[in-house]
């Protein structure tokens, strides 16, 4: 495998869309109840919390990207087998396609269970995954220029959902937030920690680079597009920390979801339906990106092509998907994925870091391959 990838004009994007790709991403099913389990360590002030792994995640993107930036026009696999050597980085490079693979799946099924949950409790799982699956599909064998355009989409016809925060804003207890740093020093990191689950996607960029024209934009976009999402998260949690109270917090799953259900006008009684549904249209994008990272690390690794490599990788989720779980099981797969996806997404970028710049203390990166498609 070539370290270094030589792709055609026809098939990059620019270093803006770059940064649409990365919000698209971290933007997900994370959004809908992040605030319970980060309150659930932090209490009121919580929204220190999302502004420590705001902080956190700036300096991941921006470790990430000086890693990219050692190589021409490297992605993470290869930079993996150019470090570690054929054997240990395809062993690795494994590990994280699977990671990106789990990562749809979980999305995926988060997804279903809220549909099943608040608006068709019979619907069958196996129709919605086909379809949300086949939309997938059909989006990512046109290549990342078609992925990232979609992603672009989705943001520009779901952002005005923001402004929704209106309603429960009239029924605000702004003392629900004092005293202000009431809860420890530890508690607030826990917090921060506890934010992996919601804040993670920023990762594909290390998949996405090589397909970047402007590279030399790269940071400065991705940079941007994490301020927009952390914005955002800042924004929702302040709402719902005014709006429930610490017990109704604790007990309300999907906190985002209840905030909406304070909206209230003439011709439609239960917005939140509306919400749900639109919600597709934005974690479409994350399935997208995640599916198409792990089928390009399977053309990396072993020669498939795009199409050869979703022809294992969509049968594999759409077989996973239909598992059943009940709620207490989804919080343990959620955890246990906020827990790997902190290691994956947010320690390792600074490990890989260090050994790539051992790695090119002794030896120069290898030459470039020849044109890539996306």
């Amino acid at each position: 495998m070539k370290i270094n990838l030589n792709v055609t004009k026809s098939n990059t994007i620019s270093a803006f869309l770059a940064g649409v790709l990365v919000h698209g991403t971290q933007v997900g099913m994370g959004v809908l109840g992040f605030q319970r389990i980060i309150a659930k360590e932090a209490g009121h002030d919580a929204w220190i919390s999302v502004i420590l792994a705001g902080l956190i995640t700036h300096v991941t993107v921006w470790i990430i990207i000086k890693t990219l930036q050692k190589y021409p026009s490297a992605d993470l696999y290869g930079i993996q087998e150019d470090v570690y050597g054929r054997w240990l980085g395809t062993g690795i490079s494994l590990l994280y396609l699977t990671y990106f693979f789990i990562s749809a799946g979980v999305i995926l099924r988060n997804y279903i269970e809220v549909v099943q949950t608040w608006v068709f409790p019979n619907l069958p799982t196996w129709i919605l995954s086909g379809i949300i699956l086949f939309l997938v599909y059909y989006t990512i064998v046109g290549g990342i220029r078609v992925v990232a355009g979609y992603t672009f989409f989705s943001i520009a016809v779901t952002i005005w959902l923001l402004c929704d925060l209106y309603f429960p804003l009239q029924y605000a207890h702004w003392e629900y937030l004092f005293p202000i740093m009431d809860s420890s020093l530890e508690n607030l990191f826990n917090g921060m920690l506890a934010m992996s689950l919601t804040s993670v996607g920023f990762e594909v960029i290390y998949v996405v680079y090589p397909f970047v024209e402007n590279k030399d934009r790269v940071n400065k976009s991705t940079q941007w597009a994490v301020l927009v999402t952390y914005l955002a998260y800042l924004l929702i949690m302040l709402v719902s920390l005014v709006f429930f109270s610490q017990g109704q917090l604790m007990r309300t799953i999907w906190a985002t979801l209840n905030l909406h259900k304070m909206v209230y006008l003439p011709v439609l009684e239960r917005f939140e339906l509306v919400v749900i549904s639109l919600w597709l249209i934005v974690i479409l994008p994350n399935i997208m990106l995640y599916l198409w990272c792990s089928a390009r690390g399977l053309k990396r690794l072993f020669g498939f092509n795009l199409r050869t490599s979703l022809n294992w990788i969509m049968p594999l989720i759409y077989i996973t998907s239909l598992t059943v779980f009940t709620r207490l099981e989804m919080n343990m797969i959620n955890d246990w994925y906020g827990t790997t996806s902190m290691y994956v997404a947010f320690l390792y970028p600074y490990f890989l870091y260090i050994m790539v710049l051992l790695k090119q203390r002794t030896q120069p990166a290898k030459s470039t391959s020849k044109g890539e498609s996306a």
